[in-house]
């Protein structure tokens, strides 16, 4: 099991200040050991907070 200093969400909020879309946030998790990544983005609140997190980021 691997332990990560962030959550995933937190990570997920973090990754969208630095990538483009929420399916390269999902890839990027998955590649950082994160499990459960689908269950945990699959909610449209978080996708549309993602989302406007990316766009401003822009």
């Amino acid at each position: 099991m691997t332990v990560h200093a962030a959550g995933i969400i937190e990570r997920a909020f973090q990754l969208a200040q630095q990538l483009t879309t929420v399916d390269e946030i999902r890839s990027q998790l998955r590649k950082e050991g994160y499990s459960s990544v689908d269950a945990h983005l699959m909610g449209r609140k978080i996708r549309s907070d993602l989302v406007k997190i990316i766009r401003q980021a822009a």
